[in-house]
């Protein structure tokens, strides 16, 4: 007997990535139902060659389904992702719901899928999409080196407005190239086109949510003794992200050693030729679901540290991640 797995959210990029890659694996679209808060009738998704509906989460009986995964809206991940739990529902949560939560585990593939076996409350959290990105891309040192700490400066590209934040650049970029104003009440506040823009998400305190949600979620996943530092950017770039990362660790490390490390990580590839273009772009990555690492060198301003550059479609990895998760949660006694 099949799985049935529900979907909550349909118009944000991992949403949509979910399901483009189910049904690239076969899933069967009998087995995939598609939720959302407020949907206006007869709304549809894509779904490989085919298109699913979207109904109203109002009306998802939890006993039909073996499995809720939840994409959007943090309020309705906490009200009903408790609801479901309780009926022997497994939830895969990636919303800020249950953040912080101590009995909740924060999970990513190749680091600590262990961890699926204490999910006493039939939830898992994974992390937002760029931290997933930049956890799977050291999954390989985690199993073999003790991380003390973390400086990330990462360049974003705006699809995390969704398509609004494309359009929005898509115009600024053509209004400047016929010698006209572009606006700079959008999205990113500033003109985005031919610009970085040091602010992604909104501002908490002196950091934004995103640069937030690095520390939050990398303490969560590699240990709180961690040390975390991000810096995060938006950068005119339709699709994917970039992340230029130094880690410091407890034990020696040797560039050439954690070279060969990282290549071991499932998804993870490592290009990183010291020679001109020997490395991937934040535009070569676009549409690819493996993540790829470049410029693995010393940092020798500290005892036991490296830098590399990492780029990938993050919202891509993300969905990989949970589909991944998913298969061996479902293996889970509830």
């Amino acid at each position: 007997m099949m799985n049935n797995i529900a979907i909550i959210g349909f118009n944000n990029a991992l949403a949509k990535n979910i399901l483009e890659l189910m049904a690239l694996r076969g899933y069967d679209k009998n087995n995939v139902k598609v939720f959302s808060s407020n949907v206006a009738k007869k709304t549809k998704v894509s779904f490989g060659d085919d298109e699913l509906a979207v109904d109203n989460i109002d009306d998802l009986d939890a006993s039909l389904f073996s499995a809720v995964i939840f994409t959007e809206n943090d309020k309705i991940a906490a009200i009903y992702g408790n609801k479901f739990s309780k009926n022997k529902v497994r939830i895969i949560n990636s919303t800020k719901a249950f953040e912080g939560d101590e009995n909740i585990p924060m999970i990513v593939g190749g680091i600590n899928e262990d961890k699926i076996a204490s999910a006493d409350k039939n939830i898992i959290n994974v992390p937002h999409p760029y931290v997933v990105e930049f956890l799977s891309a050291i999954a390989g040192l985690k199993q073999k080196y003790t991380i003390k700490r973390i400086t990330l400066n990462t360049y974003t590209s705006v699809d995390f407005e969704g398509q609004d934040g494309m359009s929005e650049l898509y115009n600024q970029t053509r209004k400047i190239l016929m010698n006209d104003t572009a606006s700079t009440s959008g999205f990113f506040h500033k003109t985005i086109a031919f610009n970085v823009i040091p602010q992604v998400s909104s501002f908490i305190g002196e950091e934004t949510e995103v640069e937030w949600l690095y520390n939050s979620q990398i303490k969560q996943v590699l240990g709180l003794n961690t040390k975390i530092h991000a810096n995060c950017a938006v950068v005119p770039v339709f699709v994917g992200q970039g992340v230029y990362a130094n880690i410091e660790v407890e034990e020696e490390i040797d560039a050439d050693e954690a070279r060969e490390d990282i290549k071991k990580a499932k998804g993870v590839l490592v290009v990183d030729r010291q020679e001109d273009a020997g490395y991937i772009t934040i535009n070569d990555v676009q549409g690819e679901s493996s993540v790829f690492v470049s410029r693995i060198r010393q940092d020798i301003t500290v005892e036991n540290g490296i830098s590399l550059w990492i780029s990938g479609d993050a919202y891509k990895i993300a969905a990989q991640n949970i589909l991944a998760l998913l298969k061996q949660f479902l293996k889970k006694e509830i």
